[in-house]
């Protein structure tokens, strides 16, 4: 279908069950249809599948549930195939329009209603908004979810806030397949943290993008305080800022070789007449033009 939105969710550990069903909850809950999950597993037996497909089977049973698709990744390497997950997603995607959600957070109703409706209003290859960062803090027989709000992961609101830092979390953004190139569309497998982001700035280069709900709020992500699911850009779960520096380092690399289309350059307020610059070319000259106050 033209209209058909995927949503990728990973999902890597049977025993945390009870987060995946509160995830698919809010994607059976969505407004917008025609809308068909994903789950994108890791080293999963068919005992897991099958008892993945039993806990979720009483959402997806009502006449226009999402469609549910499985796809697992069975090799032994990488350990941590978070990224792999992801493509596999991609790959298995039909639909026009693409979205991802791990399986910890969730999404408000009219999530996607709203970012399809920006997409087809402006023509953009991808549409951003925002989402609520929430304090839980994990136990070993539950988690507990204070309704403390945290600050997100960055502060911006354009193109060029994002090219700087990324402030947009996975479930923040829905992508016009149509719209972008396969190519810019691959998670690189070695970068554990800021995989998605590395797939944003080849994205946002070539394709414009729509920032026009980035402020406002269409899901929660669930920060937990045993630091067991993805690190923050900035490093500040306790002890993972030596992970943190090879990527950091990958970032810059890709802001460097990652060269920006004339005319995101016109967008941004640049001369585009001289051809292409590298983000990082981009970045230097709008802090030129621009000096701080």
């Amino acid at each position: 279908m033209a209209d058909l939105l995927d949503t990728v969710v990973r999902f890597h550990d049977v025993r945390r069950l009870p987060e995946l069903r509160r995830c698919v909850f809010s994607l059976v809950g969505q407004s917008y249809r025609p809308l068909r999950i994903i789950l994108a597993v890791q080293r999963f037996s068919e005992a897991d599948i099958a008892a993945v497909r039993q806990e979720l089977a009483p959402l997806l049973a009502g006449p226009d549930a999402p469609e549910l698709a499985f796809v697992n990744w069975t090799d032994e390497k990488p350990r941590d195939a978070r990224s792999v997950l992801l493509n596999l997603g991609v790959a298995a995607a039909r639909g026009r329009y693409l979205a991802f959600l791990d399986y910890d957070d969730v999404l408000y109703p009219e999530a996607y209603t709203m970012m399809v409706e920006r997409l087809t209003r402006t023509g953009a290859a991808i549409a951003f908004s925002s989402v609520r960062v929430l304090r839980v803090d994990v136990h070993e027989q539950f988690m507990y979810a204070a309704g403390t709000v945290i600050p997100a992961f960055g502060s911006g609101t354009s193109l060029i806030d994002l090219l700087r830092n990324n402030f947009c979390p996975l479930h923040s953004y829905v992508m016009d397949r149509s719209a972008i190139p396969a190519t810019s569309l691959t998670f690189k497998t070695d970068l554990l943290f800021e995989e998605d982001y590395d797939v944003l700035l080849r994205i946002c280069a070539e394709r414009p993008a729509d920032f026009a709900l980035v402020t406002t709020r269409i899901g929660d992500y669930y920060f937990k305080t045993d630091g067991s699911n993805t690190v923050p850009a900035d490093g500040r779960v306790p002890g993972s800022e030596h992970r943190y520096q090879g990527v950091r380092e990958a970032i810059e690399d890709r802001k460097r070789k990652t060269l920006v289309q004339p005319p995101i350059l016109a967008s941004l307020g640049l001369p585009a007449d001289r051809g292409p610059l590298s983000i990082r070319q981009v970045l230097d000259s709008y802090a030129a033009a621009r000096p701080a106050a």
